[in-house]
């Protein structure tokens, strides 16, 4: 395996914790097991297929028409509602695809969320976090969540992760938030775009994207350094806790460093998303090329 030689000074691998077997390539062990393929017919009320994701909010259910119109296998608008504003724009979108639009009632789409917007799109399939795939990178950034449970922190994070280029995300598989209806409305369309990897075993993952170079920083108030007195490394993984308990200790276990994020006051903590974010944008300005930092 081709190896990354842009480490922080002082490194030593053969200090480095022997954990679990090595994933196997391409998707490490411990991920989403794989199910049969669900019927390519129009979802019924009640009867949606648990592997197909329900997508809520016009800028989501934009990103899904543009990015995988063919994995749609259902859209619906809220009757009397197509033809209006963004609704009709997004329904013009999905007849351009030949994608069937059905009319609901305000009950049926209630169950996704009082905050729908009129509008749920189901779609089958979404970006797969491919180890191998990240070998030939120079640059990157990957998450391990462990065990953020509010979907709005999930969506920020994701929205985040979008706009600075993450590669991918590590979420358990339990005592967390998935993808949720909400957590895509939140992501403004993220998860079309960062791969989102459930998982039972963290430890799997770490060992095998340590070998491909990449330093693990965990963002925890007992860590020595801010993370902007760090020089990133070239391949970085943010390991970001649970929004009462952070992380726990065998996930700390498997981070090269603590870090912290400086903050005036120590009677509260940053929100798990915001935190995050300063992460994520810290990495990218350093990977940045000076004079080449775009603007947002």
């Amino acid at each position: 395996m081709k190896k990354n030689n842009s480490r922080p000074s002082g490194r030593n691998n053969s200090q480095r914790p022997q954990q679990g077997g090595r994933p196997q390539q391409g998707r490490a062990q411990g991920g989403r097991p794989q199910g049969g393929r669900p019927q390519a017919h129009a979802p019924r009320e009640n009867q949606i297929p648990r592997d197909w994701r329900v997508v809520i909010g016009t800028h989501a259910i934009n990103e899904v028409l543009k990015v995988r119109p063919k994995q749609v296998k259902g859209f619906w608008i809220r009757q009397g509602f197509e033809n209006s504003g963004d609704l009709r724009e997004m329904n013009e979108l999905a007849m351009k695809n030949h994608i069937k639009v059905e009319l609901k009632a305000e009950a049926a789409l209630e169950k996704f969320g009082p905050s729908q917007q009129g509008a749920a799109i189901f779609v089958e399939g979404a970006p797969e976090f491919d180890m191998a795939s990240l070998e030939g990178l120079d640059k990157s950034m990957v998450l391990i969540l462990d065990g953020i449970e509010d979907p709005h922190n999930l969506g920020a994070i994701l929205r985040t992760s979008w706009l600075v280029g993450a590669q991918g995300v590590l979420i358990p598989e339990d005592r967390a938030v998935g993808l949720t209806p909400t957590v895509h409305k939140v992501a403004c369309g993220g998860v079309e775009h960062v791969p989102v990897e459930e998982t039972t075993n963290f430890a799997n993952y770490a060992e095998e994207l340590k070998k491909q170079g990449y330093w693990i920083y965990g963002l925890s108030p007992r860590g020595k350094r801010s993370i902007f007195e760090l020089e990133l490394p070239d391949k970085v993984v943010w390991a970001i806790g649970s929004e009462d308990k952070g992380m726990r200790v065998t996930t700390e276990r498997l981070c090269d460093e603590l870090v912290f994020i400086p903050q005036a006051s120590s009677s509260a903590s940053y929100n798990a998303s915001v935190a995050t974010a300063m992460a994520l944008t810290e990495t990218l300005r350093q990977h940045a090329p000076r004079g080449n930092r775009k603007k947002s």
